[in-house]
């Protein structure tokens, strides 16, 4: 019976690293997606970081040349979308509230979502 005890014995052995490196797999791969889901938090937390920044120093003179290159390319960008969704609008005969951005038929005179009443 020693060899049949020798061989259960080692086929444990064998099994409890096989789970043990399987745990640190399956914990490897958890922090792995931790640390990618928190870049990708972070990464929208740079570009709301950029966002109120920018809100905050577009209209300022004081800024180097960089800055203001770029905040002029976004100011841009953001011009050309309204007109885009402007264009959108007017094909689909609709226009956008001024208090609530809502979606609005062209010929109403009072915004269907917040009650403005409209030009």
């Amino acid at each position: 019976m020693g060899f049949l005890d020798d061989a259960i014995n080692k086929t444990k052995e064998v099994f409890d690293v096989a789970c043990k490196k399987t745990d640190e797999v399956v914990t490897v791969e958890k922090q792995k997606f931790n640390i990618a889901s928190l870049k990708s938090k972070r990464e929208k937390d740079y570009a709301d970081l950029g966002k109120i920044y920018y809100e905050l120093v577009k209209d300022s003179a004081d800024l180097s040349d960089e800055t203001r290159n770029l905040v002029d390319a976004i100011t841009e960008k953001n011009e050309e979308i309204a007109r885009l969704n402007e264009d959108i609008q007017s094909i689909k005969n609709k226009r956008v509230c001024p208090e609530c951005n809502a979606n609005i038929d062209v010929n109403s005179s009072y915004c269907n979502s917040c009650g403005t009443k409209l030009d």
